[in-house]
């Protein structure tokens, strides 16, 4: 059972359960990207950075412009995975 709510991109919704993250998976696959309501989910419960994982740095820069007192990052590579490691140190 995971232990960290996760809020989806499909509807926003906040969920912990098992099966309501797969079937948002599921239909994060052919739905429109809600990303800035969930910045904004994310600001609401407390979150101060968004840390984005794999190749390009959209969505870290999407954070920025979304609300310039969310801190966002990019970890792509070793590099960037150490200075991700010293900024949330």
């Amino acid at each position: 059972m995971p232990q960290i709510p996760v809020v989806n991109n499909v509807d926003v919704a906040v969920v912990q359960d098992a099966d309501a993250i797969r079937d948002a998976l599921y239909r994060q696959a052919f739905g429109p990207v809600r990303w800035v309501e969930c910045v904004q989910a994310l600001k609401a419960r407390g979150v101060s950075h968004i840390i984005e994982c794999g190749p390009g740095k959209v969505l870290a820069g999407m954070t920025k412009r979304i609300d310039s007192e969310l801190v966002g990052a990019s970890v792509y590579d070793p590099a960037t995975l150490a200075e991700t490691k010293e900024l949330l140190a």
